[in-house]
Formats: C-alpha cells, sequence, structure tokens
C-alpha cells in the first residue's frame, strides 16, 4: 500500500504543495564508478581526431540539523484522537541531499545522481501509534534512497538523447521510474519523437513489489518556429492503490494523454494544456507571464482545473490520494499585476497586487481537503531602503469563501525585513495560513495557522553556507522549530 509523498503537506489557500530531495555521496560514488567503467566503451564511438572537452563533475551537498518543540496544547484544536498526555513532544532529525552531474565528451556524456538520507535521532514511535511527528519515511533508521541515478548520451546527430536509470519524466505529468529514455530527432530541431518506460517507483511504499507497478509513454514535441511548441504525449500505467471503501490494495490501468502548447518572446510567455484520463477529459489551464521592461510592470495570469472526481488512480494523477482521500473538481486561479519604481536614488519599490482562489465545479459541497478559498492581497516591497541589500516587505490579504457571502471574512497581515549581502544574510518575518494539512496518526486539517521566524546566513567561502533558522508556528499548539544548515556547491574538472 502506497503512503504519502510526503505526510508533512502544507495546504495554503486550497492548494497542496510537496516537495522531497535526494541523497548522499555514496549514490555519486555509484554514478562515477559506471561513468569510468563506460569510458572507454563510449571513447570508441567518439572521432579519435577530435578533442573532447574536459569532464567536469558538479555536486551540491545540503545537511541539516533539525529541532522541534511542541507545547502548549490549545483546548479543543487537536488533530489528535485523544490529546497528549504529555504537554511537550521534541523530535531531532538529521537531513542529508545530494545532487551531482557528471559531464564528459563534449557534454555528449551526461551522468546524474540525487539522494537523500533521514535520520531520527530519538527514534520512531511503534507502528500503529499516534505520532505528533509523523516522518514522511519509513521505520528503517537512517533512511537511505536515491531519487536519480542514471547515465545518458545526448546531442548526437539525429539522437536528442538515450538514458538508463533511475529518471523523471520529461513531459507529461510528473513521474518517477527504473527503466530507460529514447529521443529522436529525425527532421531536426522542428520534431521530437520521444518515449519511456519502466518500473514506476514509490519512495513511501511499505511493501513495494518489483513487478507490480509500470508504465510506458510515447510522445512527440514540435516546433513549427523558435518561439512555438506543442508538446504531445500519451501513457500508459499500472499500479497498486488503496481501494476506497476497505483501504486494501487493488490494481488499476489508466491511459493518461495530453497536449500542451507554448508561445515564448523576450517579453511574453503563454501556454495552454488539456489532459485526459481514460475516456475523460481530466484537466485543462492556461498561464500567460508579460514582462513590460520599459514599464517596469510585470502581468501574471493562471487558471489550472479538474474536470472529474479523482480517487483509485494511478500515484501520478492523484500523488496525495493515499493520506487525503478523492479529490473533487475544482478551478484553481490566481492573477497578479507587479510595478517597480524608483524611490531614490537606491531605494526601489515594488507593488504587487492579486486576486487568487480555489473553487469546487458543479455546485459540489465542502468536505475535508476540498475547499473552496479566495483572496485579494496587495504586497509593498522597498529594496535598498536604508542602505545597499535592506529590505523590507508588508503584506495584507482579505480572504472569503466564494459564493458564501454569509461565511466568515478576514484580514490577514504578513511581513519581513532583512539584509541579503554578498556574504552576510539576514531575515525576520511572519506569515498566516487560512488552511493548513497536518499528518500525525491520521491527515486533518488545521485553520488560522499563524508562523514567526527569524534567519541567518553567511557565505564562509564561495561554495560553503552556513544558515540557522527559528520558526514558531500557532496551530493546535505551539510548534518551535530549530534549523542548522550547510550547502556546498562543488566543481571540478577531470
Amino acid at each position: 500500500m502506497s503512503e504519502s509523498a510526503s505526510p508533512l503537506v502544507g495546504f495554503v489557500g486550497g492548494s497542496i504543495g510537496c516537495r522531497c530531495m535526494r541523497a548522499k555521496s555514496c549514490w555519486v560514488g555509484a554514478l562515477v564508478c559506471l561513468l569510468l567503467c563506460s569510458r572507454s566503451a563510449v571513447a570508441q564511438a567518439v572521432d579519435a581526431e577530435a578533442t573532447p572537452d574536459p569532464a567536469k563533475v558538479s555536486l551540491s551537498l545540503f545537511e541539516q540539523y533539525r529541532l522541534r518543540i511542541a507545547s502548549h496544547v490549545l483546548p479543543d484544536r487537536s488533530p489528535l484522537a485523544q490529546t497528549a498526555a504529555a504537554n511537550q513532544n521534541t523530535d531531532q532529525q538529521l537531513h542529508l541531499w545530494a545532487d551531482g552531474e557528471v559531464h564528459a565528451y563534449s557534454n555528449h556524456l551526461l551522468g546524474a545522481a540525487q539522494g537523500a538520507l533521514y535520520w531520527d535521532l530519538d527514534g520512531t514511535e511503534p507502528a500503529g501509534s499516534p505520532d505528533l511527528f509523523a516522518s514522511q519515511t519509513s521505520y528503517q533508521q537512517p533512511w537511505v534512497t536515491p531519487y536519480i541515478l542514471s547515465i545518458e548520451w545526448r546531442d548526437e546527430k539525429v539522437l536528442d538523447h538515450i538514458r538508463v536509470g533511475r529518471q523523471a519524466s520529461n513531459y507529461g505529468l510528473p513521474l518517477t521510474f527504473d527503466g530507460g529514455s529514447l529521443g529522436l530527432r529525425p527532421l531536426g530541431s522542428p520534431l521530437m519523437l520521444f518515449g519511456f518506460g519502466g518500473r514506476t517507483v514509490h519512495f513511501f511504499e511499505s511493501e513495494p513489489g518489483w513487478f507490480e507497478s509500470w508504465v510506458a509513454s510515447l510522445g512527440a514535441v514540435v516546433r513549427p518556429s523558435s518561439t512555438f511548441k506543442i508538446e504531445l504525449d500519451s501513457r500508459l500505467i499500472r499500479e497498486r492503490v488503496p481501494d476506497s471503501e476497505t483501504a486494501e490494495p487493488i490494481t488499476v490501468t489508466n491511459h493518461s494523454y495530453g497536449i500542451v502548447t507554448s508561445a515564448r518572446t523576450e517579453s511574453l510567455f503563454a501556454s495552454a494544456r488539456l489532459r485526459g484520463l481514460d475516456r475523460r477529459l481530466s484537466h485543462g489551464g492556461v498561464v500567460f507571464v508579460s514582462d513590460l521592461a520599459d514599464l517596469d510592470l510585470g502581468l501574471s495570469a493562471s487558471v489550472d482545473a479538474q474536470f472529474v472526481t479523482l480517487s483509485e488512480v494511478a500515484e501520478s494523477e492523484l500523488p496525495f490520494y493515499s493520506i487525503l482521500g478523492r479529490s473533487l473538481p475544482y478551478a484553481r486561479y490566481r492573477f497578479e499585476t507587479v510595478k517597480r519604481v524608483n524611490v531614490g536614488d537606491l531605494t526601489s519599490l515594488s507593488l504587487s497586487l492579486g486576486w487568487h482562489g480555489r473553487q469546487l465545479l458543479g455546485g459540489r459541497r465542502e468536505e475535508p481537503f476540498n475547499r473552496d478559498a479566495g483572496g485579494i492581497y496587495l504586497d509593498t516591497r522597498l529594496d535598498d531602503v536604508a542602505g545597499k541589500g535592506w529590505f523590507v516587505d508588508a503584506m495584507a490579504e482579505y480572504l472569503y469563501v466564494p459564493r458564501a457571502w454569509n461565511r466568515e471574512r478576514l484580514l490577514a497581515l504578513g511581513g519581513s525585513a532583512g539584509y541579503r549581502g554578498e556574504r552576510f544574510r539576514s531575515e525576520l518575518g511572519t506569515y498566516y495560513q487560512q488552511f493548513k494539512v497536518r499528518y500525525y496518526e491520521r491527515p486533518e486539517e488545521l485553520l488560522d495557522s499563524r508562523s514567526i521566524y527569524g534567519s541567518l546566513g553567511y557565505q564562509l567561502f564561495p561554495w560553503l553556507e552556513a544558515q540557522g533558522r527559528y520558526e514558531i508556528e500557532v496551530l493546535d499548539r505551539y510548534l518551535q522549530s530549530f534549523y542548522l544548515s550547510l550547502r556546498q556547491d562543488l566543481e571540478q574538472d577531470l
């Protein structure tokens, strides 16, 4: 049975976000070994008279220690089935991420590796017991996994790329799989044909099977001109997902297909997309972004819609189903204009006025994790206000529920101030979230979350940065978080 890609999910104004990254230097070492073993074979395919550029290795590492302290339970706001007996809980975790690439033979050969290590320093709670600090990883400690581990040959005559290993899909909905990918340009840049297939990867599946989930996809990218592009893809995917009634795993097979058109100029980007699932039109959306440099004015608009109810479908079609349940049809929109003006020799003022919302379609009523929400906001930012690098930002947002003017409305305030120099960075701020999803023993919605944070960062060396951050959230209780992190960005010619 699959678990969510991240049990700790943020839900703000009806949008759900989740992000995870990848593991440590052991995976980069494996990639380098794979590259060196294939070096002699690839060399035979390279013109002996040509002198390729030196191979280059780039590596980004991120290490983070996190301490969380939960205290002062607020009455009638606990998402747990029962309020915890102890009024204070602590959690300590070590997170390590790595992202590396190897480029060789004039960038024709590319190896890529991304991975993560998560280590709960306090140990995990017994399986099945409520856990205030539920982890996005399994009970294995430490938990290590590769997100990307692949090698490819690219940009060779009609060959766009051929890639094998663990990789992410370049077209269609995001998907990670173990397998192969091939792209061909039979007519040059105006047309690329692509296909990929293999075993789909579920990072937080309790008992994954080697052959129970797989994907096969074909498609094309057409470029009639240098500014216009059309992408078409078709995907057949077979996976095991939890049944909505019994929670027992069942096998589903979905045919997913879509078209994306986009146009780009120096000052304009526009895109439209449609996607179908089996015999139904499932998704659609448009995006418009314009940057009018002569007027110091930016305009943007986006509308996304889901036209059908989704439940037992492939994980790539509905990543949070195993945690949040079914997803009702909805439309989500955002419109924003940004104006920048100089208010002095050094100081600049940016004004952002926007309107965003999420609304259920077909007159459907709200239910947990399927909410109507909307807001109109004004963000004001001053850069280089008291000297180069100093900034102040203030935001006011009027929040309401679409089509329900008798529902409560409120004015939310937030802001930040700080300094960003070449080596030193600092920031102090606060923000408000109308909806927030926390995953404890079971997923629950929390309302009216206020967060206050402060951070300090320093560039110790050109390749090394250190940062500390403190944050307190007022949820169903007070949740304090302390972060200490290091980041290294390294490059080396071989």
